[in-house]
């Protein structure tokens, strides 16, 4: 029951935006709505969780994970549920409040690993989460194509899963350690401006930078002036985030062999290589050979970066490192696309360019800043 939670509560903590996608147009045309109309249903989901997700940190760590999951799957499952049936209007307040629920999710799951498992087990499940986490980006997108094929209100339906998740969530024994809050909120700010934590979630922040701003926006560009229909360039997306699936549940043969941050360095080389060679492909063959090597890289970053911040922290905090970590992956999320379209001004290739020059630095940063945990 406990891998059911956890791995529920990431699976659902990605399908807000990747299963919705694919069905906009089809929301466009039926309630008549505008690009940034349609923009809003992605803004009004991810917002919250850039400025909730500490906040239900403290809360999970002063009051329980329970207390916070629970109400959490189940406000996501039924808002994002309602939004079939309702106008645009609702839909947008429906969406703030589904993606209040959706806030923590993936953290919380992470943190559960943290409080469930110890050394080498912990490396092997965050693995195991990461690569289900790869697995669902992949598959969400074309399961809400078939579904908007029929009606873009199914799509909204499928959202109603996590209210079982979290009910399951009731019945599994979660621990709970308290402590006063002054004592609760000195080691807080201990581990929040500890240079290693700090490390962890600027290189967090940095990678969701590049994916959602070189990766997620110009490698479609590119595609398609390939002349990648829309079918063959979701598949090249939807591949490269199944090679990062397969790659990250091998986390502990990688952490085995290279130690984690030889894996994260291992991971960052993977991006600056594929970053920079992506621009000079000849053509879509080599394009996709090029790609994969950021699914590598992923693969390896991902569940790594998420072991070391997990390994900072101590079980009375874990909660809030873990969300605040995760609200630093939004603000990537958000200011990527917004970096990525100020270079490509110049040019689409200063876009992989920059990024791979970032990728290099938090490569050759790394070792130098960090200890091994």
């Amino acid at each position: 029951m406990r891998r059911l939670v956890i791995f529920g509560t990431t699976l659902i903590g990605v399908i807000g935006v990747a299963i919705l996608s694919p069905a906009f147009p089809e929301i466009k045309r039926a309630l008549a709505l505008t690009d940034f109309q349609v923009a809003m249903l992605i803004t009004a989901f991810t917002l919250p969780g850039i400025f909730l997700s500490p906040l239900m940190g403290v809360l999970a760590d002063r009051f329980g994970r329970r207390v916070v999951l629970v109400p959490s799957l189940l406000l996501f499952g039924l808002s994002g549920f309602a939004c079939a049936f309702v106008d645009y209007n609702t839909m947008v307040v429906l969406r703030f409040l589904q993606g209040i629920g959706g806030s923590a999710l993936t953290s919380l799951a992470v943190t559960l690993i943290g409080d469930f498992y110890n050394g080498l087990e912990r490396t092997k499940m965050l693995g195991y989460n990461a690569s289900l986490l790869s697995v669902g980006l992949a598959i969400y997108p074309l399961l809400g194509g078939f579904l908007a094929e029929i009606d873009w209100r199914l799509v909204f339906c499928v959202f109603i899963v996590a209210v079982p998740i979290g009910l399951i969530a009731l019945t599994i024994d979660i621990p709970t350690k308290k402590t006063d809050m002054q004592t609760y909120a000195r080691k807080v700010i201990r581990i929040l401006v500890d240079r290693q934590v700090i490390l962890g979630f600027l290189s967090g922040c940095t990678v969701f930078v590049i994916t959602y701003g070189a990766f997620l926006m110009y490698v479609p560009i590119l595609l398609a002036e390939f002349g990648a229909t829309p079918l063959l360039r979701g598949v090249v997306m939807s591949s490269t985030l199944m090679l990062t699936a397969l790659v990250a549940s091998k986390l502990d043969f990688f952490v085995k062999k290279l130690g984690l941050f030889g894996v994260m360095r291992f991971g960052f080389i993977s991006y600056t290589l594929s970053l920079a060679l992506i621009p000079l492909a000849p053509n879509v063959y080599y394009f996709t050979v090029f790609v994969s090597l950021y699914g590598l890289g992923h693969g390896t970053v991902l569940p790594a970066l998420q072991n070391f911040v997990v390994n900072q922290t101590t079980a009375e905090s874990r909660a809030v490192v873990m969300t605040t970590y995760n609200s630093m992956i939004r603000i990537g999320q958000t200011i990527g696309p917004v970096f990525a379209s100020a270079f490509a001004y110049y040019s689409v290739t200063a876009v992989f360019i920059i990024s791979a020059m970032l990728s290099l630095f938090l490569a050759s940063f790394i070792p130098r800043a960090s200890r091994q945990p």
